[in-house]
């Protein structure tokens, strides 16, 4: 987590907590009328896309003939064909399979794709397309067109031909053709001699309706204290990581509670990896490897981190070759993913694994007020010296984060590599497909509605016209969204999310779980915009900067004994 010593968050933060209470209850819902959403109330399962909500009318969305059939893979990842390929020339129109809502338009290693999620929890896709008449949001009807297929091959090689069409429920491939008449779709035959059924994500998390009252307020949420999934959202490896002053025995999500093998789920450590004998790092098994780290092993901010990670993927893509990677983290792990993809991530570089979807959640991705106020308290007469006495002198809180550490003053609001981070940032997306964003990585930030250590406008990741962060070149009719992307052609998804919690409670809830698999899953998540948390929180993390810099003009300043 990101914390200062309580003697100086308490001052900060205590009446962050008082307000924002007010703002977003959390906990189990109360009774009442709008404690929990009916679930026969059909309005409710519409907004939730990927729960089973009646039958979808299928079509095929080109007339042709099947020449490539279906092939599931031996394995999540292996070999295989996962759709089918129909016979169909460039320039024929291509049209949407059943009714749904686009979740994906744009290119993916350049080219271009669409998915189309259905209200029976199917995801469609097809590709390669080109002149898309459609855009990623946007609700589709049964054989509305698409785009046009595009000349040229796809697959391994670019050597198939005619239009692809794939199919996954919660996360598992489906033959498409078993989508056709209007039977449930059937399980296919996967790994050696045994069958999966197409629903087997088991969600026993009563429904998080997300936001209410037009997205001001925020539903509260219980603690996540059973497992949620039976099967993991997708077949990638899944990598996460902890923030500032955690140590090795903490976790952020229960991969459990997410459907996740063991082997299919690597801890962070800020310690880095064990070489072997000879000096070498050892790629057999990372999970192994890993350094056990404690809390020191964090202050050194984000940049040292960041060369770690990209040492694990490393790795990791050695380890299982082709197999993607999934990274999630909290608070300044959340900052170290992102330094991580923006300075060491390429995409064409075969020693790297391809980044699937990064989930952050409370990261001070635009900084921390509470990093932000540490300083100039630091240097009150009033606060100073009882902080040096209680760290320096009697020891209280300086094995956990000592207030000098440099992690704090990275972490801060303004800071200097925070600012170049957003530059960096603003340069990817302008970059586009030739930057590290290439491969179409999807982004969810998520911010708790209650946290006083990163207020919910800070979880955003930077947008044109913040401060420190440039505005992108003029482009007409360029895709409108969160983030600004100024290149057509580029297909990074950034959401972001309010979910119920403070700082660390954000991540145990059902909610925090049930967003993030199905984010993982490629399907779309409750909306939950959190807008009092967002506003209030903005204003009163600008109120604790202020409050701590009157404190430091209270009599003579103070200096700070260097450490």
């Amino acid at each position: 987590m990101l914390a200062v010593p309580r003697q100086l968050a308490v001052l900060v933060a205590a009446a962050s907590v008082a307000l924002a209470v007010g703002l977003a209850p959390v906990g189990p819902a109360t009774a009442g009328p709008s404690a929990a959403p009916d679930p026969g109330d059909p309005s409710v399962l519409g907004e939730r896309p990927g729960r089973a909500a009646g039958p979808v009318a299928y079509r095929a969305p080109v007339a042709g003939e099947v020449v490539r059939g279906f092939d599931p893979p031996g394995s999540d990842f292996g070999a295989g064909h996962r759709g089918v390929d129909l016979d169909a020339s460039p320039g024929e129109e291509v049209h949407a399979a059943g009714a749904g809502q686009v979740t994906f338009a744009g290119t993916v290693a350049g080219t271009r794709w669409v998915s189309v999620q259905h209200a029976d929890g199917v995801l469609t896709s097809y590709g390669p397309l080109e002149r898309l008449r459609i855009r990623s949001g946007e609700q589709v009807a049964g054989g509305q067109p698409l785009g046009e297929l595009a000349a040229g091959g796809h697959g391994h090689g670019g050597q198939d031909r005619g239009l692809h069409w794939g199919a996954r429920r919660y996360g598992r491939y489906l033959d498409p053709l078993t989508l056709l008449g209007g039977a449930p779709p059937r399980p296919s035959l996967v790994g050696a001699g045994r069958w999966e059924g197409t629903d087997h994500a088991v969600t026993p998390y009563d429904a998080w309706p997300g936001g209410r009252a037009d997205g001001w307020l925020v539903h509260g949420s219980r603690t996540a204290d059973r497992p949620g999934f039976a099967v993991p959202p997708n077949p990638n490896h899944l990598v996460v990581l902890q923030g500032l002053s955690s140590s090795s025995h903490g976790s952020v999500l229960d991969p459990d509670h997410l459907g996740y093998d063991p082997s299919s789920v690597t801890a962070f450590s800020y310690a880095g990896r064990e070489e072997a004998p000879d000096g070498s790092l050892d790629p057999s098994d990372p999970r192994r490897d890993q350094r056990p780290y404690g809390p020191s092993d964090t202050w050194e901010g984000s940049g040292p981190a960041a060369e770690r990670l990209a040492e694990q993927l490393r790795a990791q893509a050695a380890r299982e070759p082709g197999r993607a990677v999934d990274l999630i983290g909290h608070s300044m792990g959340g900052v170290v993913i992102w330094r991580y993809l923006l300075e060491h991530h390429d995409p064409y570089d075969p020693t790297l694994p391809p980044i699937g979807h990064i989930v952050t959640m409370g990261s001070p991705l635009r900084g921390s007020d509470l990093a932000a106020a540490s300083e100039p308290l630091l240097e009150s007469s009033l606060v100073g010296p009882v902080v040096e006495l209680l760290q320096d002198g009697l020891g209280v809180g300086a094995d956990q984060l000592p207030v000098d550490a440099p992690a704090i003053e990275e972490l801060a609001v303004g800071s200097a590599e925070l600012e170049e981070l957003a530059r960096v940032w603003q340069r990817a997306l302008d970059d586009g497909t030739a930057g590290p964003l290439a491969t179409g990585t999807r982004i969810l930030t998520i911010g708790g509605s209650i946290d006083p250590v990163v207020v919910t406008d800070r979880s955003r990741l930077p947008r044109a016209g913040d401060p420190g962060v440039e505005p992108p070149p003029f482009v007409p009719d360029a895709p409108s969204g969160d983030v600004p992307v100024p290149d057509a052609d580029l297909d990074v998804v950034v959401e972001h999310r309010v979910l119920p919690g403070g700082h660390q409670r954000v991540t145990r809830t059902e909610a925090a779980n049930e967003v993030t698999w199905r984010f993982l899953a490629g399907e779309e998540v409750v909306d939950s915009p959190g807008h009092a948390s967002t506003f209030g929180g903005l204003q009163l993390g600008r109120l604790g900067r202020i409050s701590a810099e009157l404190l430091s003009l209270w009599g003579p300043p103070h200096e700070p004994a260097s450490r």
